[in-house]
């Protein structure tokens, strides 16, 4: 049998709400959202390696998470569910993820891990697939695995499934802060808004659409919305970074997702090295920029 090795590694980016309503609750379970979407350059690492097979083998090794089963992991369903697609039943591959982004933290992540893994196998096994194929492969793994095969900036509807184009973030500093102590479950935060029904404002999405248009990060701010801020608990430290990122010189700061993690904008680098030596006692803290649909991400 032949014994060759072929091995992609790709940059899997973290992601960023710079608005985040949640609209209703299906009858599915999955909620209808509105969300404006940015990839920002906090990457994970991940290596897909494929070997010829007369099996069906999906190996996921990450070091940071050696307990997760990799059935439950959703770089794995994310394989299944491409081999599926494109009915290839004989494979041997191997998904190694060198995690950098924090989970449970609201920066997508795992989504992330498993976009990567559809790309890099659309291109392991020369399959020739649209980004749009790709995005409803993705959109079967989870709500925001459409978003982050696309990358960039984009306005984001239905369950994370419906993109729409959206002016690009002004270029400027970001700083992502994770409270050490403190995560939030997805799950748990969703339950909540369904328990309070606390849905987001009608025109906070329009707003927002509005205000990228106008490239002023100002008007970004003010227009900023995050609908699971209202159902975190009022001490969280979640409040604490954002004011300590406001007072350092941030044009703007909220909580990402469902949290934890908060992120602040600065158009001052020196700033924003400045309040991640403040916050750095108590969180995670990461200093990166935009991340856009044109960035390279196949690792040089």
């Amino acid at each position: 049998m032949d014994n060759t090795v072929k091995k992609i590694t790709l940059f899997a980016p973290a992601k960023i709400n710079l608005c985040l309503g949640v609209r209703s609750r299906r009858d599915d379970g999955y909620h209808n959202i509105e969300s404006i979407m940015q990839t920002v350059d906090l990457c994970d690492r991940v290596s897909v390696a494929s070997r010829v097979s007369e099996d069906a083998k999906i190996e996921i090794i990450c070091k940071k998470m050696p307990e997760l089963p990799a059935g439950k992991n959703i770089a794995f369903r994310a394989a299944r569910e491409f081999f599926s697609h494109v009915g290839i039943e004989k494979y041997d591959i191997s998904v190694d993820i060198e995690k950098n982004i924090p989970s449970e933290a609201g920066l997508g992540g795992g989504s992330s891990d498993a976009a990567a893994t559809i790309r890099a196998l659309n291109m392991l096994f020369n399959t020739s697939l649209s980004e749009k194929e790709l995005m409803e492969i993705g959109a079967r793994v989870g709500a925001d695995v459409p978003f982050l095969i696309h990358r960039g900036t984009a306005a984001v509807t239905g369950i994370g499934e419906k993109l729409l184009d959206c002016t690009p973030t002004p270029t400027a500093a970001v700083l992502i802060a994770f409270p050490k102590k403190e995560k939030i479950s997805t799950k748990d935060a969703y339950s909540k808004i369904d328990k309070i029904g606390a849905f987001s404002e009608d025109d906070a999405f329009e707003n927002m659409k509005s205000a990228m248009r106008s490239c002023d990060i100002k008007k970004i701010s003010a227009a900023s919305y995050n609908v699971f801020e209202k159902v975190i608990d009022e001490n969280s430290s979640v409040f604490d970074i954002k004011k300590t990122m406001l007072e350092n010189g941030a044009d703007m700061s909220l909580m990402s997702g469902s949290g934890s993690a908060v992120f602040g904008i600065f158009d001052s680098a020196a700033n924003a090295k400045k309040t991640r030596d403040i916050l750095s006692y108590f969180c995670e803290t990461f200093i990166s920029g935009m991340f856009s649909e044109n960035s390279s991400y196949i690792e040089s």
